[in-house]
Parts: structure tokens; sequence; C-alpha cells
């Protein structure tokens, strides 16, 4: 079963990737530069892992990959289902999610119905404290 729930069409996301790129510059690399800016919001508040809803589990597989300490707990079904193409594409995904997602007073919720499956994000990593 594929799940459409929540999924941004790559042709987005692809013109997106290449707005970034036009704005580091032809040729240099994003992802270092993505890392950081993730790793930045959650080192800020540990909570903000919510706000990217069923893409967590990618992004954290992302942050991992690139030696951010955000805990060893995995959900590798959920990372390989809102995993993009690419890194970069996984990153930007789940920024849009969360830029559509958030409501006035921040994330609304951690409970997503994606196409008929019940989907709670809980992550003791991030939720519990150190």
């Amino acid at each position: 079963m594929t799940i459409t729930a929540f999924k941004i069409d790559p042709a987005y996301l692809a013109a997106k990737l290449a707005e970034y790129q036009a704005q580091v510059g032809e040729g240099k690399p994003l992802l270092p530069v993505f890392v950081a800016q993730t790793a930045k919001v959650l080192n800020h508040d540990r909570s903000a892992y919510l706000r990217y809803g069923p893409y967590w589990w990618a992004v954290k597989r992302v942050l991992r990959a690139n030696d951010i300490g955000v805990g060893e707990t995995d959900e590798p079904i959920w990372a390989d289902e809102f995993a993009c193409e690419t890194p970069e594409l996984t990153l930007i995904a789940a920024w849009e999610f969360a830029d559509d997602n958030m409501g006035q007073f921040g994330v609304q919720s951690n409970e997503y119905d994606l196409d008929g499956i019940d989907f709670l994000l809980y992550d003791p990593d991030q939720a519990e404290p150190k």
C-alpha cells in the first residue's frame, strides 16, 4: 500500500530545491545548510520535532546520517514511507509540511490519518527529558 496523505508533489519540491540552490549558489552543497537549519530548530525546542508530522522519522534519519544527536529511536517503515528521492528533498518536504500544518498556536496535533491508518507521532528521544 502506498500512502498519499500529506505527500508533497515532487515537481513542487524540485522547484523549491532549485530556489534554494539559486540562493546558496550553483554547485554549493545544500545538505549541510539544510541539516544545520533543521538542527537549530530542534536545539531551540526539542518538541519541535512534532512540526514535521509523519516526515519526522525520515528527517531524523537524515539528521543522524549527518551526525546530529537526535537519539537512536527509529521507525524505519515511516522513515522509508516519507523519505524523498534525496535527503535535501526530504528536508524540504518536511519544512513544507510544517509550514502547512502549523496553526496560530503552533503544532495542532501529533495524530494523523494516513489514508485510513492512524499515525501517532511520538519520539521518546525528543519528548522525554534528557
